[in-house]
């Protein structure tokens, strides 16, 4: 399954032609039916989410560390730390779900993206 097909551009030499444009694509591998489509998407949602929980703990722990002492500013850090930590321990339950379900129901883990560059229209 292809996302982007053939690209036609004009002709830079200024032959008044038309030429086949070169396009990297991303094609989807050993993709067979609707529950391998969601199981790609739910990866890459979870990828999405532990990304964003690093963010945040990053960004809660440089709060702390320019509280300098003032203590609403180092409860706020603290706040927002303890939310990272339980916003982790969210994407790993939602992990450990959807591992579970995919062994139970038997859909297959082994979609990958590849990139192509198409040749020979």
């Amino acid at each position: 399954m292809s996302l982007l097909t053939r690209v036609l551009a004009d002709d830079p030499t200024g032959g008044g032609g038309v030429i086949d444009a070169t396009v990297k694509t991303f094609t989807f591998t050993n993709v067979s039916s609707i529950a391998d489509i969601l199981g790609l998407a739910i990866n890459i949602v979870l990828g999405v989410g532990v990304a964003l929980t690093i963010v945040f703990l990053i960004l809660g722990g440089i709060q702390y560390m320019t509280a300098k002492g003032d203590q609403k500013a180092a409860q706020e850090a603290r706040a927002a730390l303890t939310n990272a930590v339980i916003g982790f321990v969210v994407v790993v339950g939602a992990f450990t779900i959807k591992l579970v379900i995919s062994n139970v129901v038997g859909i297959g883990t082994d979609i990958s993206i590849t990139n192509v560059t198409p040749t020979g229209f």
